[in-house]
């Protein structure tokens, strides 16, 4: 028996450290903004302007991004090109095979 084996919990967390640098951040705020912000901007338009039409497509879509159906990695995915056009190279990801 292997007594060097990670736990899920230890895997998970150095699969996302990557993740987790003030730079790479910033760049899935940016790619959560282009791929979600113009539904919460309906919804403020639609809260301010008595507009059920604006509210109604913006929660509906911020509804579907909440459901568990694989749509964060649209963010995650977005955010690696961003990184590298804002700060000149790619992040360190490499997890093939950390997570099983």
């Amino acid at each position: 028996m292997e007594t060097n084996k990670k736990t899920k919990w230890e895997r998970t967390k150095q699969a996302i450290k990557p993740f987790l640098t003030w730079k790479m951040l910033i760049s899935l705020a940016i790619a959560w903004l282009i791929f979600a912000g113009w539904a919460v901007a309906f919804i403020i338009i639609g809260i301010f302007a008595n507009n059920a039409w604006f509210y109604g497509v913006g929660t509906a879509f911020i509804g579907w991004v909440i459901l568990p159906n694989g749509t964060f990695m649209i963010p995650l995915t977005m955010s690696i090109p961003i990184h590298k056009l804002l700060f000149g190279k790619k992040p360190n990801i490499n997890i093939k095979g950390e997570i099983k």
